[in-house]
């Protein structure tokens, strides 16, 4: 009796709140790489997309877009890289900002994608303890994969694969 008891309490401790969420995938539109955002109804999406790795300049070279959308939708299309749109507010700008991380990295505007080079694109939502869903990883190899109405998109773990764009919105606003 006491060891269940004991095991209801410590269970009791356990975060219940909702599992990370990736809202984000990788399309070609217009033969352009772009964010496919699962908006799923929200009035405000945040998108990331940086290069990975170590840099020679020992810097994070991030693009980042905050979209305050007028009304509800289920998706929206975000270039990557894109000139500010209305309702964007892009960042960072185009001076490094020294120190903008905790750790003291310096951030950088990235302004290019380019072949040889691998990107992470997110637009998550935090699950327990701070924990991230999977996000898309990818290089300039992945996009002819990406067919019309197709999305490359993190469906696990391992290597994004590419799913239909109708398909990826349904899993992720049901």
């Amino acid at each position: 009796m006491m060891a269940a008891l004991v095991a209801v309490l410590s269970l009791g401790a356990c975060y219940w709140g909702p599992d990370p969420v990736q809202y984000a995938a990788l399309a070609v539109v217009d033969g352009r790489p772009a964010a496919v955002v699962a908006a799923c109804g929200r009035p405000q999406i945040d998108v990331t997309v940086f290069l990975d790795g170590d840099q020679p300049d020992h810097a994070l070279h991030l693009w980042s877009v905050t979209l305050t959308l007028p009304n509800p939708v289920d998706q929206v299309e975000v270039g990557l890289l894109a000139a500010p749109q209305p309702g964007w507010k892009v960042s960072p700008g185009t001076e490094p900002d020294p120190g903008a991380t905790p750790g003291g990295i310096p951030i950088v505007a990235l302004t290019s994608i380019e072949p040889g080079r691998h990107y992470t694109l997110d637009s998550s939502t935090s699950g327990p303890e701070g924990s991230r869903a999977p996000a898309v990883t990818f290089t300039t190899d992945d996009l002819p994969r990406i067919g019309q109405g197709q999305v490359l998109a993190a469906t696990g773990r391992d290597r994004p694969t590419v799913i239909s764009r109708e398909s990826f919105v349904h899993q992720r606003c049901g």
